[in-house]
């Protein structure tokens, strides 16, 4: 386990981001909120109050694929999230594969009988959670970050 290391994990939506975050010497994960990102101004404002705040070592983002391993419309937009980060945060950033975190989420918070109203305010940060806990269970070999991603496409 990477003591010490505080990631935090990032739910990419089109209309809203959720946010998980670490603890650095026990790796318990824990949601952290969700950033509406209809004002881009006002995303990044708030993105970088967080950074400030949690001062984390790392970035990582869900990449959603289908169910049969290809990209999806939201792959490219991930990726070109990841890039807008990149630009913005000297931080490292890694992609971890999710697939249907977000339902997983809202289905789970139903089962435990949770309000619609919740579900919907607490998903993304739930999904979250869910990205950054797979990440910390795996290898290190199986971190991608843009760069790696990029080889490997040149290499198929």
């Amino acid at each position: 386990m990477d003591t010490y290391e505080k990631f935090i994990a990032i739910d990419y939506g089109v209309k809203r981001v959720g946010l998980a975050v670490c603890d650095p010497e026990t790796h318990l994960v824990f949601p952290l909120c969700t950033l509406d990102r209809s004002v881009k101004k006002t995303f990044f404002e708030n993105f970088s109050a967080i950074l400030e705040t949690q001062n984390p070592t790392a970035l990582v983002l869900g990449l959603p694929f289908h169910d049969d391993g290809s990209p999806c419309i939201t792959t490219s937009q991930v990726k070109n999230f990841a890039a807008s980060l990149a630009r913005r945060y000297p931080l490292p950033i890694y992609f971890m594969e999710e697939l249907l975190s977000s339902f997983e989420a809202e289905l789970e918070m139903k089962s435990f009988g949770v309000s619609a109203k919740k579900i919907k305010e607490k998903a993304d940060q739930e999904a979250a959670v869910r990205i950054l806990e797979s990440f910390l269970a795996s290898p290190k070999r199986n971190r991608h970050t843009p760069e790696t991603i990029k080889q490997t496409a040149k290499e198929k």
